[in-house]
């Protein structure tokens, strides 16, 4: 069974198009543009993949599949009420969409086995606590950073950990191993809690310490797809998908690395926009790359067999182009790192970014609606 779901697409769009306005709003107002890349960006990427893959880990269709809509329809007026200024109202907006998308999702899950599964209702409590906190965080209750890091860490990390799991061996045609997929799920069960506490709390010495906890879930899972390359049985040439997914694993560390020492040494202030460039656009957005250049013209191809026309997943992404943007993007990310350093340049940094993802937006979009 392929169940698809015909709101992703136009989730993933939205997407693209608040990441692209976060890179316009971030030499003005940081502050919009965080709020804007977590809790617009991450969250609506995400929710697109998971409406996808859940049902389809369950082998069956998604429960109530208008719901869906309705959900999308709330998450449009999310950039709209932010970028007016009605950060609390966005922030209110964004607590319904969440809770609602939150119950959806759990109406269509009936096996908690696969680790996967377990590791995505996981990240689907941070996303809603995040969107809570969000809230809280707009009455001035709690901290923004509560906030921003239960998404990012509590949601984003455990979501992505959990797929590439079962999607890299997958697509180098090798085994899962699930004992050490459990070990994954625990470490984030203990870790990411305590973490996630020391915000709360406001100790920025307690979050430098309680990070260690981050490194060590990040850090095994980084090690889990070490094992899987040397351990392979069948080398051939790594999936485009893949390297897309490692280029992405790469920034990961030195983002984590930037966010202690940050915490560690009280310098908040001047590497905050390090830290957003390295997680945000460099982890986060390449890894979207990747499972956008997967996922969707797997989609659209189920949607046109659907209606009987016959055609190759080939004919619906320009692989080419892909090739080519995969090393042209790190280089557009530490483009943006250097510029962003001086005051004078760092309202063009993100410029080679938003055309490297434009022509990404074209590689995996244009085909499949030049056939629609």
């Amino acid at each position: 069974m392929f169940y698809v779901s015909k709101v992703s697409p136009y989730f993933f769009l939205l997407a693209i198009g608040e990441l692209l306005l976060m890179v316009v709003i971030k030499p003005f107002d940081m502050s919009t543009a965080w709020k804007m890349g977590v809790f617009g960006f991450m969250a609506h990427a995400i929710m697109a993949a998971m409406y996808q893959i859940v049902p389809n880990s369950q082998n069956r269709s998604l429960a109530f599949p208008k719901l869906s809509y309705l959900v999308f329809a709330l998450s449009l007026t999310f950039p709209v009420l932010l970028l007016s200024g009605q950060a609390l109202y966005a922030s209110v907006l964004h607590a319904i969409t969440v809770s609602l998308f939150f119950v959806h999702v759990l109406l269509s899950v009936r096996n908690l086995q696969p680790i996967t599964v377990r590791m995505l209702l996981l990240g689907s409590v941070y996303l809603f606590l995040g969107s809570l906190f969000f809230l809280l965080s707009e009455m001035h209750i709690v901290h923004q950073a509560l906030a921003v890091h239960s998404m990012t860490v509590g949601f984003m990390m455990n979501v992505v950990f959990g797929v590439e799991y079962a999607w890299v061996p997958m697509l180098l045609m090798e085994t899962v191993n699930i004992k050490q997929g459990r070990r994954l799920f625990y470490l984030s069960l203990l870790g990411v809690p305590i973490f996630l506490l020391s915000f709360y709390i406001g100790d920025y010495r307690l979050v430098a310490f309680s990070s260690l906890l981050v490194f060590a879930f990040a850090g095994y899972f980084l090690w889990l797809v070490a094992q899987i390359f040397l351990k392979r049985r069948m080398p051939r040439e790594i999936p485009l998908v893949v390297k897309y997914f490692l280029l992405g694993l790469f920034y990961l560390p030195v983002g984590l690395f930037v966010g202690f020492l940050m915490a560690a040494k009280g310098l908040v202030g001047e590497m905050l926009v390090y830290h957003m460039d390295l997680l945000l656009f460099g982890f986060v957005g390449t890894t979207l790359m990747g499972g956008l250049a997967h996922l969707l013209p797997r989609m659209v191809y189920n949607m046109y067999q659907q209606k009987g026309v016959n055609l190759a997943i080939s004919d619906l992404v320009d692989e080419e182009l892909l090739k080519k943007l995969l090393p042209i993007s790190p280089i557009c990310v530490f483009v943006m790192l250097y510029l962003d350093t001086w005051e004078i340049t760092r309202y063009v940094s993100g410029v080679p970014y938003v055309i490297v993802w434009l022509f990404f937006t074209r590689a995996v979009f244009y085909r499949s609606l030049k056939r629609a």
